[in-house]
C-alpha cells in the first residue's frame, strides 16, 4: 500500500464511510476505490477534487498521502504558482492540475476560491442598506420637491460612503490584513488613501453641487491624491523596514 492508499483508508473510516458509499458520492464503482485502497490504481484528475471535499482534505494532502499542520502551511512563502519549485503537476486529457503553495489550480484557474469572511458580509449588508435609503431619499424628495438638482449627490455620495465603508471594514479584517502582510505589502497604507480619496470626493459633490463651487471645489480631489501619495509613501517605508527586521 501507498501513503496515498493508507490516507485513503484512514480518512474514510473517520468519515464513516463504507467503501459502497463513498463510490456512490463519486458516481462510480466500488471496486474502484477498493483499487485505490489496495494501490492498484489511482483516481482520474477529474475525481481529485470531489474526493478531497468529501475526505475534508485539500488534494496536495491526499496525493502527497499525508496531512500538513496549519503552521507549515503558514510558514511556506509565497511564490509565483508556476515558478514554485515545490510546484506538483497532474495532468489527465486535456486538464493540468498544479498544486503549490498557493493553492490548486486547474489549467491555470484556481479551482478554490476564499470564502467571504464574517466582516465581508457585515460590510455587504451595510453598503446594500446605504444604498438602498439614499435613494429612497432622492427620489422622495425629488418627487415630492423637484429638488433633483442638488440632491442627485445623495447617491453619488453614499456611493463613496461605501467605498470608506469598504476600506474601513478591509484594516479590521484579520483575514486580509494577514494575507496582505504575507505579500510584504501595508495592510493599512491603500485602505487610508481609499478612505481619503472617498472623502475628498464626498466633499467635492456635496459643496459645488449645493453651493456651485465647481471651479473651486476641484481642488479637493486633488488634495486627496496628494495626501494618497503622502500616505503611499510612509506606508512603503513602513513596510519595508518591517520586512528587513
Amino acid at each position: 500500500m501507498s501513503k496515498f492508499s493508507d490516507l485513503l483508508y484512514e480518512l474514510r473510516k473517520e468519515k464513516n464511510l463504507t467503501q459502497s458509499e463513498l463510490a456512490e458520492k463519486l458516481g462510480i464503482t466500488n471496486k474502484a476505490v477498493s483499487k485505490w485502497e489496495t494501490g492498484e490504481a489511482m483516481p482520474d484528475t477529474a475525481q481529485l477534487l470531489p474526493l478531497a471535499e468529501i475526505l475534508g482534505v485539500s488534494v496536495d494532502e491526499l496525493l502527497r498521502g499525508e496531512r500538513r499542520s496549519l503552521s507549515a502551511e503558514e510558514n511556506k512563502p509565497q511564490e509565483d504558482l508556476f515558478k514554485n519549485e515545490d510546484a506538483v503537476c497532474f495532468s489527465s486529457g486535456r486538464d493540468t492540475v498544479e498544486i503549490s503553495s498557493r493553492g490548486i489550480f486547474i489549467n491555470g484557474v484556481k479551482a478554490e476560491h476564499r470564502k467571504t469572511t464574517y466582516l465581508g458580509r457585515i460590510c455587504g449588508c451595510v453598503c446594500a442598506t446605504l444604498m438602498a435609503i439614499s435613494v429612497i431619499v432622492f427620489v422622495s424628495l425629488g418627487c415630492l420637491f423637484g429638488t433633483w438638482h442638488p440632491l442627485w449627490c445623495i447617491p453619488a455620495s453614499a456611493a463613496f460612503c461605501c467605498g470608506i465603508a469598504g476600506c474601513i471594514f478591509d484594516m479590521c479584517d484579520r483575514v486580509k490584513v494577514e494575507e496582505k502582510r504575507k505579500k510584504g505589502e501595508n495592510p493599512y497604507a491603500a485602505g487610508a488613501c481609499g478612505i481619503v480619496m472617498c472623502i475628498s470626493l464626498v466633499v467635492f459633490l456635496c459643496v459645488s453641487a449645493v453651493l456651485d463651487l465647481w471651479h473651486i471645489m476641484w481642488i479637493s480631489p486633488v488634495a486627496g491624491v496628494c495626501a494618497c501619495m503622502i500616505i503611499g509613501t510612509v506606508g512603503a517605508i513602513a513596510g519595508g523596514k518591517k520586512n528587513k527586521q
